[in-house]
């Protein structure tokens, strides 16, 4: 829990909320996508990362002054780097949200872009998955579904068993993101897929405690 707590403290901090001032133009899924794109991509440069968020130049380089601040991010002429504490905040985060991955279920609903991410041991903090629905839609989602993996089976809390309703669906999301028990899966939907990972990002922060700007 204490480590929980102080990785999301530092994310809240860097991406400006609750500081003095008008607010970034950017937010916490962005800070989170940040980090895991630069470990990635040790030395990646400002103008790969912002493409890569989304994100403009401008806006990319109060992003990454933010980090610098808070002592997570490095950059010198071949690139920018986590330090020595981002990779150590970086390793907690991991512990808890997983790498958001694209999903095609095109055929499943009217979104043309989908990605997935799983929230370790979160599914006893999922009720029936508004929270999350509402934190993606913000975040410039079109829409988001949270699943929960309990006893080998797939279910959306309060609402079904979609293993036993949609045993299909319910295997491809397994095989591609391979939950475990009590993991909580959330799927975010979206006409872009920087709109969908962002809203997945949000969504699985919302469901540690981290609220939106």
């Amino acid at each position: 829990m204490q480590s929980r707590l102080r990785v999301l403290e530092v994310i809240r901090r860097a991406s400006g909320q609750g500081q003095p001032g008008p607010p970034p133009s950017f937010s916490h899924f962005h800070v989170v996508r940040a980090v895991y794109l630069i470990a990635d991509s040790p030395g990646i440069g400002r103008k790969r990362l912002a493409e890569a968020l989304g994100l403009g130049e401008g806006v990319t380089r109060t992003l990454l002054s933010r980090l610098k601040a808070e002592g997570l991010v490095e950059t010198d002429r071949a690139g920018c780097f986590l330090t020595e504490t981002a990779k150590a905040l970086y390793s907690e985060l991991m512990a808890k949200i997983g790498r958001p991955r694209p999903l095609d279920i095109r055929n499943t609903w009217p979104y043309p872009f989908s990605v997935g991410i799983v929230v370790r041991g979160a599914a006893d903090l999922v009720r029936r998955g508004l929270e999350q629905r509402d934190a993606a839609i913000r975040a410039g989602a079109k829409g988001a579904m949270t699943l929960v993996y309990h006893s080998d089976r797939l279910l959306m809390p309060g609402i079904s068993d979609v293993t036993a309703e949609h045993p299909e669906f319910a295997n491809k999301i397994l095989v591609e993101m391979r939950p475990e028990e009590g993991d909580a899966i959330i799927v975010s939907g979206a006409e872009s897929l920087h709109d969908a990972e962002n809203g997945a990002v949000a969504a699985a922060l919302a469901t540690l405690g981290l609220e939106h700007i």
